[in-house]
């Protein structure tokens, strides 16, 4: 009895001992980050996690190595270190973390994010950095890693792609902001339209800009995008409708008018188009409505134009589109003449000529800002040739 009770203590006392042992022989995470023996201490982690993985300080902890260990490496090696710690706060919520860590969590990580997003700004607003975008979309990677639903790094990482001519790329970072961001992002939308009108597709780019749904009114970039999207598109006719809105929001404003006038001009050149086809056809009511519709939309064409010269007599671009309105208004006239009815000719061509000599009068206002200009040069010597022929046929 007395040996068998002796035997029994002993093993009690071993199996003690060897649980003291084992303790003892544990590495102190702490000391090891102490000493920035970063990876000794992630595999001390992983012996504890591997014992008993309910323990979400230790994600927490390991969050936080791999966390400085980004901070010590080169920008574009960090995703990696990025991806551990928010794996590891992730790790940490699903093995129960309680409020207190997971404040400790949503803290730090708004804190790492941080960072990595001003680090993103202050280079890309410095002229004075070699491949500024560059090196800021990888910082903006990096946040994103860290807060994928930061809508702000999403915007500033499309700004440094569309920057280094990534339009694409671009385009899909805004719309997986779109996934994250809050009802109605109007400037994401806007942002959008921007990048597909730059893309060549002002199909695409309408119809984000038509989302954004502000007030066309008070957002003149809003409008001016849409208003680009719907003339590159050919839709003159959507154009022009918001085109005369915004010239009544704001009558003096010559830009506005400029691109208004030109706009109605597409117009009218696509009504002429209509009464060479109704000459063609014989049609007499069809051509009299045309003609009026024509003289109407022409006029107020050349009246938008003149407006926008007034306003600004010293700008080359309104003397241009001036020239250039009666050069081609004058020169689609002059098409319909034969097609046209024999009593509607010499009205016809008289419009023309009458086009003729005030595309000339601008054109000579473009010769002397800029008398090496070969195209202004060219066309003015054109267009006194057609005038002088006219009036040479007329003496004879």
């Amino acid at each position: 009895m007395t040996i068998s009770n002796f035997t029994r203590l002993t093993g009690l006392l071993l199996v003690a001992g060897f649980f003291i042992s084992c303790s003892s022989s544990r590495v102190n995470i702490d000391e090891l980050l102490a000493d920035n023996k970063y990876q000794e201490a992630i595999n001390e982690i992983d012996i504890r996690l591997a014992e008993n993985p309910d323990q979400p300080s230790l994600y927490i902890q390991k969050a936080k190595i791999n966390a400085d260990l980004a901070h010590q490496a080169d920008p574009e090696l960090r995703a990696e270190f990025y991806s551990n710690t928010t794996d590891n706060f992730g790790l940490a919520v699903e093995y129960g973390a309680d409020e207190a860590q997971i404040s400790v969590i949503d803290s730090l990580r708004q804190q790492y994010w941080k960072k990595e997003h001003n680090a993103g700004l202050r280079i890309s607003e410095n002229d004075d950095i070699s491949e500024r975008y560059q090196r800021a979309a990888i910082h903006f990677q990096n946040a994103l890693i860290l807060q994928e639903d930061a809508v702000s790094s999403y915007k500033n990482l499309s700004i440094a792609q569309f920057n280094l001519g990534s339009i694409d790329e671009a385009i899909g970072t805004l719309e997986t902001a779109l996934e994250f961001a809050e009802e109605n992002p109007e400037e994401i939308y806007e942002n959008l339209g921007y990048l597909h009108l730059e893309k060549g597709d002002p199909e695409q780019a309408s119809y984000y800009y038509e989302q954004a749904n502000t007030n066309i009114q008070e957002d003149l970039n809003l409008a001016f995008g849409l208003i680009n999207a719907y003339i590159s598109n050919g839709s003159s006719e959507k154009a022009s409708n918001m085109l005369e809105g915004l010239v009544a929001e704001y009558p003096n404003n010559a830009n506005l008018r400029n691109v208004f006038g030109t706009q109605l001009y597409q117009i009218t050149s696509g009504i002429l188009e209509d009464l060479k086809t109704a000459y063609s056809n014989n049609d007499t009511v069809l051509v009299e409505q045309i003609k009026f519709e024509a003289e109407g939309m022409g006029d107020e064409a050349e009246t938008q134009l003149i407006e926008a010269f007034k306003r600004d007599t010293s700008n080359t671009e309104y003397i241009e589109s001036l020239a250039v309105f009666y050069n081609n208004l004058s020169a689609q006239y002059l098409s319909i003449l034969p097609v046209a009815f024999e009593n509607d000719r010499a009205k016809l061509e008289s419009k023309a000529y009458t086009l003729i000599n005030f595309a000339i009068d601008y054109y000579e206002k473009l010769v002397v800002i800029d008398p090496n200009n070969e195209e202004y040069t060219q066309k003015l010597g054109v267009l006194k040739t057609l005038e002088n022929r006219r009036t040479a046929s007329a003496e004879n």
